[in-house]
């Protein structure tokens, strides 16, 4: 079982060391199309644009709490035994790893009439929540002999897993001088879920006179969901192809809706605000849920022998284990709902305005400094997460601009980022970095972000 906790560990700890993107950094970031799928109603010059395939946007979301790689891993010439041990006794149940990677296979968008922008795509999506069992992670380590009378809780498990792909258009409407408006209406493809939460019940070691020790099941009901994870043949995960072929309208299909607005109080200071993914998946396909529910008491076998009726003590005991704390599997079909975000920027425009020559009654205006903040929050199984941003963006040239971040979060609250866009001729190219400070020491940083794109945008 120890072997087994090291391995889980081991394997989040890899996933952490990927690069972590923070969609908000681009969020109020108007030069780049990308803008368009954090808020639907934001403002565009574009007259049409698409992405370059695959490049149009990719990035990366992962993050830890409660500690960072260099408590394992830092070469100290302290065994790993003892560094795992410290990190176990250091976490609790509220810390969690998060893990997002999205990619745009195809995104575009055209200018309907000079006050409507319409647009259109499809990306796919891995987006892993996984609460830290601290628990159970102390009770498969270190066992229940040294924990009497402690109840190890059951409802730290929380885990939820999607690997989905996302068929999608929107449109941005400006209504007047003041607000634009923007919808967008997506077509979840889910080819594996994986979700376990509302669990309940504990394990409890009593002292017991009888027979030294008593252990307690109590008010157990646990549950796990999973969909496309087990095949037909009940074998787990036999053709990993399948999992991406599944995300194009093959998998198990849900609904969602993007809304967003910008309003300008004056010509200098304005207002942008989204709710993304608003919206569920129904699983019906190659679905499995597994069930635990029920109470029991166990006080030790006392072996009685006798050769003219032997007894089978073990089969004896799983079959009152089964009757009391009976477990179940079927495949019946459930709904998952997706992880809401919410953003909101308030933004201050000073200096030079930057001249546009296209739609000049409804164009965003676009000056060449600007200073504001910006709240981003999810929804997650056990409450929302949420970061506060401040920025500060300035033009290098007509077609060179910047934004610089200082952000605070569940993981750090002095986590400063970057992002630069600049447009070459035709090609637009984003690049944002967040976590300058960590990509010089990654093995220290509780989160690094890493997230660029090319599109094709013409004005």
């Amino acid at each position: 079982m120890k072997k087994i906790l090291y391995a889980n560990i081991l394997l989040v700890a890899l996933f952490t060391m990927s690069a972590k993107a923070q969609q908000q950094l681009a969020f109020s970031f108007g030069e780049t199309p990308h803008t368009l799928m954090l808020n639907p109603g934001a403002e565009t010059n574009f007259k049409y644009h698409y992405g370059i395939p695959i490049l149009s946007n990719f990035n990366f979301n992962t993050g830890l709490t409660g500690f960072n790689l260099s408590e394992l891993f830092l070469a100290d010439n302290q065994s790993f035994r003892d560094k795992f041990r410290r990190v176990l006794n250091k976490i609790d149940q509220d810390d969690y790893v998060n893990i997002n990677a999205r990619i745009d296979i195809l995104n575009g968008g055209y200018r309907y009439d000079d006050r409507t922008y319409l647009s259109f795509g499809f990306y796919e999506e891995v987006d892993i929540m996984f609460y830290m069992p601290k628990d159970i992670a102390d009770l498969v380590y270190y066992g229940n002999v040294n924990y009497l009378n402690r109840s190890f809780s059951f409802s730290q498990l929380n885990v939820k897993a999607d690997v989905l792909g996302v068929l999608h258009a929107g449109i941005s409407r400006k209504v007047n001088e003041k607000l634009n408006i923007g919808a967008r209406v997506k077509i979840y493809s889910s080819s594996l879920n994986v979700e376990t939460s509302h669990n309940s019940g504990t394990f409890t070691t009593f002292s017991n006179p009888q027979n030294i020790i008593r252990q307690s099941l109590n008010n157990v009901n646990v549950n796990i969901r999973t969909s496309g994870l087990v095949g037909a043949n009940d074998k787990v995960l036999e053709n990993g192809t399948d999992i991406l072929s599944k995300t194009f309208l093959g998998g198990n299909l849900g609904l969602g809706f993007d809304f967003g607005l910008t309003y300008h109080f004056s010509p200098q200071l304005e207002f942008t605000g989204s709710i993304l993914d608003l919206g569920f998946v129904r699983h019906s396909k190659n679905t499995r849920v597994y069930s635990a529910k029920g109470d029991y008491t166990f006080d030790g076998i006392n072996f009685e022998f006798d050769p003219d009726n032997p007894r089978d003590y073990w089969q004896e005991l799983e079959d009152d284990f089964d009757d009391k704390v009976p477990t179940d599997e079927t495949t019946e079909a459930y709904t998952s709902w997706r992880p809401t975000k919410i953003n909101a920027a308030l933004k201050y425009s000073f200096g030079e305005i930057r001249r546009r020559r296209c739609y000049a009654n409804t164009r965003k205006k676009y000056y060449f400094n600007a200073i504001g903040f910006q709240l981003h929050s999810v929804l997650r199984p056990k409450g929302p997460q949420f970061s506060f941003t401040s920025f500060f963006e300035t033009s290098l040239s007509e077609k060179v601009h910047s934004k610089l971040t200082h952000t605070v979060n569940d993981y750090s609250a002095t986590i400063l980022g970057s992002g630069l866009t600049f447009q070459w001729g035709k090609v637009n190219v984003f690049g944002l970095v967040d976590n300058i400070l960590g990509v010089r020491d990654a093995i220290s940083a509780s989160n690094i972000s890493v997230n660029f794109g090319i599109n094709m945008v013409i004005e």
